[in-house]
């Protein structure tokens, strides 16, 4: 099943939305940033303050459209290679290293799970849904988030775009944690905020419950529809 034949739906908060097939969802797959917590101020100040220091964008600091068209939701890597295509790979990993410390700084005062979330998620335990958490994160960052909300137990397995053949938007990561959880496609629901991960999800061939947490409801949905990166592996590719 490509991107084209998932269904991508928009909703204010994690509900069940009412044109999901609950009878023959069997899993649930979660984003992290902008979908379980609360991060996506914290990463916008962080970025904001960095590329502020290193004169990006003349000088200017970045505002809320730039982070969430340009950065939201992205692998590392794909962030900085964007936005600093003539540097070198180290400093651009230096980059995004500082930036992920800066978060962690910020984070440490305190993060608050999205509305909804534990209600929902003893909704998900009562059923016995299988679940899975997968972010483009960095592990540290997601374990540090799903322990400073009391609910990494909620979750069987932590997958990780960097630890993948291929990050968001890419589909490998909801595809694995298909496979670590025995699903196929049509038995799971992917639950995202951002373009990337939609993009991801649908690629995989889920149905995708889009968050407007932070995005335009119009870029949640074109993204859902996006097939640029549609090319399906399975995880023994």
């Amino acid at each position: 099943m490509g991107a084209a034949a998932a269904t991508t739906t928009l909703v204010d908060a994690a509900v069940p939305p009412a044109q999901l097939d609950l009878l023959s969802i069997r899993g649930v797959l979660f984003d992290v940033d902008g979908t379980l917590v609360e991060s996506d101020p914290l990463h916008f100040r962080a970025f904001q303050e960095i590329l502020l220091e290193l004169g990006f964008n003349d000088g200017q600091p970045i505002d809320e459209a730039f982070f969430r068209r340009r950065i939201s939701g992205r692998h590392n890597p794909a962030i900085a290679a964007d936005l600093f295509p003539d540097w070198e790979e180290a400093r651009r990993v230096a980059f995004y290293t500082e930036k992920e410390e800066r978060y962690r700084r910020l984070a440490a005062a305190g993060l608050e799970p999205l509305e909804g979330l534990r209600e929902f998620l003893e909704w998900v335990r009562q059923r016995g849904l299988r679940t899975a958490a997968v972010t483009n994160a960095p592990r540290v960052n997601a374990e540090m988030m799903l322990a400073a909300l009391g609910i990494e137990a909620m979750f069987e397995h932590l997958v990780l775009g960097e630890e993948c053949t291929r990050a968001k938007p890419y589909p490998d990561p909801y595809l694995v944690a298909m496979d670590l959880l025995g699903l196929t496609p049509g038995e799971v629901v992917v639950f995202e905020d951002s373009p990337s991960g939609v993009t991801a999800g649908a690629a995989a061939g889920a149905p995708v419950v889009g968050l407007m947490t932070g995005q335009e409801p119009e870029e949640l949905r074109k993204a859902g529809e996006e097939e640029g990166v549609g090319e399906r592996r399975t995880t023994h590719d």
